[in-house]
């Protein structure tokens, strides 16, 4: 058998953004080694004099990353975005977490051509990344579907063409089957730039619309499964890794309902079933390293 070194955290967004709270308690009561959440959610925390980092140390889990999103299309807007994203590691970097993952915003992708917009992306995420970098953090870039980088020719000019030394690899596994393209060959091709993983299924099959162009969503989460119930490789990408010996950050991800526009509200299962479910099929791989919890 494959040795099984990794530690595997779990992504907040299963819930909404508002209960990352309980999302932090379950999350940790499951024994993952850590969670993301993102940059709007830390502020809105602090202004409101809620102690977040307080969350944390008493369910015992690590920030792991901080995802962050800015408007990587458009040079007016550039500043203040990254001025925006710089704002929200600063928050972070109390957590003493060690990456900050970055994806562009979403827009109308009918008619979006990446190459008119190309040089400008790859110069937001070069001057983003550089800052990161000189906070001593990981700056990793996350293709995302609806977004500027969502198809396998627009991932491949993207990482391709920024400055390697200090823009980093987050691949999401189902967000890019879901984009059409095969998550394998992403991990494979750019594996010595992977600091961060979203191990995430998918469902399959191309998006379908009702008669209001919304996505019909058949899981309750954006088309994703806990893993295990979906169509990506998830048991080869990860002896892949494991072959490979990544040493890096790791997290199962399953988009929260919140944003489902035909199903929110009916989930093919409750959260913390949906995390526990794919903790189970991560140990049915051989997966025994999970943190020794003292409640659940």
């Amino acid at each position: 058998m494959t040795k099984r070194n990794i530690r595997i955290g779990h992504t907040a967004i299963t819930w909404d953004n508002k209960e990352v709270d309980q999302a932090v308690a379950a999350i940790g009561s499951c024994g993952y080694w850590g969670t993301e959440t993102f940059g709007w959610v830390l502020e809105e925390w602090e202004n409101s004099g809620r102690n977040l980092r307080e969350v944390f140390q008493r369910n015992e889990l690590h920030l792991t990353s901080l995802y962050c999103h800015l408007d990587i299309v458009d040079p007016g807007k550039r500043e203040e975005g990254i001025q925006q994203v710089m704002d929200w590691v600063e928050s972070y970097k109390k957590f003493n977490g060690s990456v900050v993952v970055v994806g562009g915003m979403m827009l109308q992708r009918s008619g979006f051509a990446i190459s008119e917009h190309l040089p400008n992306i790859i110069t937001t995420l070069n001057e983003l990344a550089k800052r990161i970098t000189e906070q001593n953090l990981l700056c990793c870039f996350h293709p995302h579907t609806g977004t500027p980088v969502e198809t396998e020719d627009e991932i491949h000019w993207v990482m391709n063409s920024v400055d390697s030394s200090v823009v980093k690899f987050a691949p999401d596994l189902g967000q890019i089957a879901k984009g059409g393209s095969d998550p394998f060959q992403f991990v494979k091709e750019y594996f010595e730039l992977i600091r961060m993983i979203h191990i995430k299924d998918y469902i399959g099959g191309p998006i379908e619309r009702d008669a209001q162009e919304r996505e019909i969503d058949k899981t309750g989460f954006l088309g994703y499964t806990p893993l295990g119930m979906g169509v990506v490789d998830i048991r080869g990408i990860l002896e892949y890794l494991e072959e490979r010996d990544y040493g890096h950050n790791a997290l199962v991800e399953l988009d929260g309902n919140q944003w489902s526009s035909t199903r929110k509200g009916h989930p093919m299962m409750p959260q913390l079933e949906a995390i526990q479910t794919s903790k189970r099929y991560l140990e049915q791989l051989g997966y025994s390293n999970f943190r020794t919890v003292s409640r659940i």
